[in-house]
């Protein structure tokens, strides 16, 4: 009987996946370790100097591995130099090589470093975007083929004490496997087991595997996928994780965010790297402050669970359906769009309210997309009152947010409201009453329950939350929670209680900082993007401290690297490396001044074609390095202009957006 595909013991627990040790030199990977921190040089590996000045930057940063382009037996050789330099100017962090298409450098390069990183998408297959048909002999005769480009490395490594990295990138999945398996997370995770099968066929196990993608969900995914697939067959391979092409910014920080950390979530991964369109030592804090909160060695073994889950498939991203809450001008809910919100811990005066709806509402004209909910805390008799006014104040006005009062106490619910008052949140404590909660008498209004985790009974006391309020007639339900512990593993146990119980009640997700700032904001893309991730949210919305302005920005930046809402261009731009042929920060900054203003449309930024043309894929446009001063342009991943003379491929990028018809002028 075939085992079950089960990638962690219990969605509801965290436990660090077990994994057995790789040491990279004096650095171990997996096993009790840390999670270790990687990134890249970005210089020519031909210049010494500059590259030993670069992994110095990186190892003060805090980088315990640095990775190095060898894109040629030239570069190779040179690592040789690079490692005598870093001797004497006493600098030991481990090195690992980056192979693409050049089976015979990665030879040479073993020779050198402490670790290889291979490509299986680009090692020995081809990709050539062909499609044909592959018999079953054709097949296999391919995987022999690739047994004799391959086994000399791995007979090598095992030989001389070398690690491996075997780093599958979305973007370079070979024809073969795209055509027997598509641009799936399955066909990544396949393209992976067939070199791992070599590793394991010559008894060498000091390897670690990836998963790269620039599609967030894709990434998360295909991890997911090959930890189900090692679990059946009792491998215990470390991973790296990473989300490649992220960009540059806070977009970057957070698409990395979302990708690595709903995995650290799930206790998969043991070194990472953020890969951001900037200079490499700039990624080390992102990293570091991402893994930060899992930084502790496997706690437990413990046994594969044989039972499925029942709120979600974690291995095909499907949203799920909850019923429709409508309100005065927006649906929340079914599979509609997630909407974006934030909460006012305190009831401002109304002149504050309306230049907060005019610069965050439809009264606004700006490209920029709008709060959708604002929730006013109410705590006192007086809040009330100020909240009336706000009321009062906004009645005449064209405006899209849905306006929420939220509240611990029921009692300050008035018995009359506004109409533009079409939400109340009721925050469950362990103070709720019953006879509070049977007070509550809003049929027409919609109820958002938010259960706060402080005892372990929360869901007894929700459930008795939902069955006196729709005894009164209550039943436009809204279903949150609110925790000071595990944000993920709750918000699934409610999820799981939600459509468990047949309830469907519409999603919101929603935290609230002390403190808005970049690590708060990596937390919660870490923590609910994941979960937006998986399919789940119909609100999303950010309380606590920190301006309209920002929390509006982080909650439309985080939906759309979640893959949930697209609200302006999206840019997958690489991490600059030693094969990129002009200066990415630079191009990627002045194509973005010139075309951020193209909502929706996907333009990928790529220094060279090793996982350009198919990380491209999932882009409307490609501008890509194609030689010294040369650009290709590409739509999707067809190349339709080649070798662009740099200087006059930003217009031409253009041109071909206009051709395509999804260019529109500035404002």
């Amino acid at each position: 009987m075939t085992l079950p595909l089960i990638y962690v013991p219990d969605p509801f627990i965290r436990t660090r996946r077990k994994t057995h040790e790789v040491r990279v030199g004096s650095v171990g990977i997996g096993g009790d370790n840390p999670i270790r921190i990687q990134s890249m040089t970005t210089s020519d590996t031909m210049d010494t100097a500059g590259t030993v000045d670069q992994i110095r930057k990186l190892s003060d940063a805090g980088c315990e591995i640095v990775r190095i382009t060898a894109p040629s037996i030239r570069d190779a050789e040179n690592l040789g130099q690079i490692k005598a330099e870093m001797k004497r100017q006493g600098l030991s962090v481990p090195l690992v090589a980056d192979i693409h298409f050049t089976p015979n450098a990665a030879m040479k390069a073993a020779e050198f470093v402490e670790k290889v990183r291979v490509n299986p998408g680009n090692y020995a297959d081809r990709k050539k975007f062909e499609i044909r048909d592959y018999t079953e002999s054709e097949y296999q005769e391919a995987l022999e083929y690739i047994h004799d480009k391959f086994s000399p490395l791995v007979l090598k490594c095992r030989e001389s004490g070398v690690a491996m990295r075997i780093g599958t990138n979305h973007g370079s999945l070979s024809d073969r496997i795209m055509n027997r398996f598509g641009d799936t997370p399955e066909g990544m995770v396949e393209s992976a087991m067939e070199f791992l099968a070599i590793c394991r066929m010559y008894h060498y196990d000091q390897v670690v595997l990836s998963m790269k993608s620039s599609n967030t969900q894709v990434m998360i995914q295909a991890y997911r996928l090959l930890v189900a697939r090692m679990n059946r067959e009792n491998m215990t391979y470390p991973l790296h994780l990473g989300v490649t092409e992220a960009g540059d910014g806070e977009d970057g920080r957070i698409k990395s965010a979302i990708g690595i950390g709903s995995l650290l979530e799930d206790g998969i991964g043991d070194t990472l790297r953020v890969s951001l369109t900037e200079d490499a030592w700039y990624e080390i804090p992102v990293a570091q402050a991402i893994a930060a909160p899992y930084q502790h060695p496997a706690e437990k073994k413990y046994t594969v669970r044989t039972e499925k889950e029942t709120f979600r498939n974690a291995l095909d991203f499907q949203r799920k359906e909850t019923r429709q809450i409508k309100g005065n001008r927006l649906n929340f809910g079914e599979k509609g769009l997630i909407r974006a919100g934030i909460r006012l811990e305190t009831v401002p005066d109304p002149d504050e309210v309306m230049a907060l709806i005019r610069e965050h509402g439809v009264i606004s004209f700006s490209e920029e997309p709008k709060l959708e909910m604002i929730s006013f805390r109410v705590s006192s008799e007086d809040d009330v009152v100020r909240l009336f006014q706000v009321l009062t104040a906004t009645r005449a006005e064209a405006f899209v947010p849905e306006f929420c009062l939220t509240t611990d106490n029921p009692d300050l619910i008035p018995a009359h409201l506004p109409y533009q008052l079409r939400f109340l949140e009721l925050e469950l404590t362990e103070k709720t009453t019953a006879e509070s909660l049977a007070a509550v008498n809003f049929p027409d209004r919609n109820l958002i329950l938010t259960v706060r985790q402080t005892g372990s009974d929360w869901k007894s006391r929700l459930e008795g939350a939902v069955r006196i309020l729709t005894a009164s007639g209550n039943d436009h339900l809204m279903l949150s929670g609110i925790t000071d512990e595990s944000t993920v593993s709750f918000f699934r146990e409610l999820i799981e209680w939600n459509f468990a119980g047949g309830f469907h009640f519409p999603l919101v997700l929603q935290a609230e900082p002390e403190v808005f700032d970049d690590t708060a904001v990596l937390r919660i893309a870490v923590e609910l993007g994941g979960l937006l991730a998986d399919g789940f949210g119909d609100l999303f919305l950010i309380g606590g401290t920190g301006n309209a302005d920002d929390r509006r920005r982080i909650l439309f930046n985080i939906l759309q690297a979640a893959r949930q809402r697209t609200t302006k261009t999206e840019y997958i731009s690489c991490p600059s490396c030693g094969r990129t042929l002009f200066n990415l920060q630079d191009t990627t900054d002045r194509i973005k001044k010139k075309t951020s203003h193209l909502k929706g449309v996907k333009i990928a930024i790529m220094g060279c074609i090793v996982n350009g043309p198919g990380e491209m894929a999932d882009a409307d446009f490609g501008y890509v390095g194609s030689g010294p001063g040369k650009i290709d342009l590409y739509v999707g991943k067809k190349v339709v202009r080649k070798a662009i003379p740099q200087e006059l491929a930003d217009a031409a990028l253009i041109e071909l957006i206009r051709e395509e018809g999804k260019w529109a002028d500035p404002g």
